[in-house]
């Protein structure tokens, strides 16, 4: 139930983040407008798909946090999903902060303005 859909949209913001830089180096290589306007929208599409990552992460810890219906804490699986290999923590760092942290998709979204503002002015 959890884990097809949250994949699919983890997939769906790495392959929108690489889509935005992709087209921030080609707009500037050529310094063409409307692939620079196109990283802006897709940063920009990439911000809200984080947002929704991240909101659903917080409606995961509220349900689980329920201590009358789960007094141990998260069934095993789910707390193996949240710790996201401890002993790796360069990787866990980046992961959180990339699908898990609010501020990650505010950072898009405004990424995604400046491009577009800067495209406007080219």
């Amino acid at each position: 139930m959890f884990g097809g859909l949250e994949k699919s949209k983890k997939r769906a913001l790495g392959a929108l983040l690489i889509a935005g830089v992709a087209c921030a180096v080609t707009g500037t290589l050529y310094w063409s407008q409307k692939w620079i306007e196109s990283a802006g929208l897709i940063f920009d599409i990439a911000g809200i798909v984080q947002l929704e990552i991240g909101g659903l992460f917080d409606r995961l810890l509220d349900k689980y946090a329920d201590e009358k219906k789960y007094p141990y804490g998260p069934p095993s699986h789910i707390t193996r999903q949240l710790s996201d290999e401890a002993d790796r923590p360069i990787r866990a760092w980046l992961y959180n902060n990339t699908f898990y942290e609010h501020r990650t998709g505010f950072w898009l979204l405004v990424l995604g303005f400046v491009f577009q503002l800067w495209a406007n002015w080219l």
